[in-house]
């Protein structure tokens, strides 16, 4: 199972293998983020 990277403006906020941590990370900074970008690692 791969790996996301989640990255907040620029700042890591978390590295997952499973799927539902990654959107739950994204639904907590969807409203305040400027940039939300996950990265394969």
């Amino acid at each position: 199972m791969a790996i996301k990277r989640v990255i907040v403006d620029g700042v890591q906020v978390g590295a997952y293998a499973e799927e539902e941590n990654v959107l739950r990370t994204v639904k907590r900074n969807l409203r305040t983020a400027q940039r939300i970008i996950i990265e394969n690692v």
